[in-house]
């Protein structure tokens, strides 16, 4: 039979043996000598996501996450594959951090606006619809929260960053790549490496088409975090080489959480979503 345990306190009887109070988290204190098995300490946090008012650490092995609020220069510290960065907070007691994922086209400069993913191919067959899953890289922002006004002042990432071009070499555009395989559900992942996709991809031609990529436009992501990094999107096929795609503000299952949009915090003009318009192919 397993054993039962109650939570219990352990407190002090000015000498005589200890009692316990059941209830509390155990606390170990001098007069409960040899019961510190007893005693669990807090789990470290799974992820680095979500609200941080107060301190908070964050350890693996490529990515160290440090916010010291204690004494009269509160500091922020992140060391990312090697990266090491210290800046000094001159922040409230009210300020709090959020560190949430970003729109994946910011490193190592922000040079791209689109995120290609690129996927084994697809035959669909006319009015045929599918929703596959697919992996997309994580890039995370970190942001101080003061009121209703949110600031990033530092993004990082485990992913090195690949680029392409989608369209002709002078009036194509250029693109984050990533190359990720097709699963019928969504897939494992580590969180501040990679997130899941559910792409519904829809087939309005009149014949068959092939498909094996798809093309967005960043500043319309809509990023969700939970027990994953993810989010829905579309890409309605109209021809044998156009489609167009957008994303949803349904969040995924296990995803309840939204992020924070990095164009929005930046205070930089959105563009009316519309789609993004795939002139260039989809294979």
């Amino acid at each position: 039979m397993s054993p039962f345990f109650m939570p219990i306190r352990i407190c002090p009887t000015g000498g005589k043996n200890p009692f316990f109070v059941p209830g509390d988290s155990p606390e170990y204190i001098p007069e409960a000598r040899g019961l510190h098995h007893l005693y669990h300490p807090p789990k470290p946090p799974l992820f680095v996501f979500g609200l941080h008012p107060g301190d908070f650490s964050y350890a693996e092995k490529d990515l160290t996450i440090t916010i010291d609020r204690s004494g009269p220069s509160p500091r922020y510290e992140r060391e990312c594959t090697g990266n090491r960065i210290r800046k000094i907070l001159a922040i409230s007691p009210e300020a709090a951090i959020i560190i949430s994922p970003v729109e994946p086209v910011n490193l190592p400069v922000e040079i791209a606006h689109h995120l290609e993913i690129v996927f084994p191919l697809i035959v669909m067959q006319p009015g045929e619809s599918m929703a596959v899953n697919l992996k997309f890289p994580v890039e995370i922002g970190v942001f101080l929260q003061t009121g209703m006004d949110t600031s990033v002042f530092d993004i990082f990432s485990l992913n090195p960053s690949k680029y392409s071009l989608y369209g002709k070499p002078v009036t194509g555009l250029i693109t984050r790549y990533y190359h990720s395989d097709i699963y019928s559900e969504p897939p494992e992942t580590d969180p501040h490496r990679e997130g899941v996709m559910t792409l519904t991809i829809a087939n309005h031609y009149t014949g068959a088409v092939e498909v094996s990529r798809a093309v967005f436009e960043c500043h319309a992501m809509k990023l969700f975090y939970g027990s994953h990094v993810g989010m829905n999107a579309r890409m309605e096929i109209s021809s044998s080489a156009i489609a167009v795609t957008s994303f949803e503000e349904t969040p995924p299952a296990e995803c309840p959480t939204r992020g924070i949009d990095l164009y929005s915090s930046r205070k930089l003009p959105i563009i009316p979503e519309r789609g993004f318009y795939m002139d260039s192919g989809v294979v």
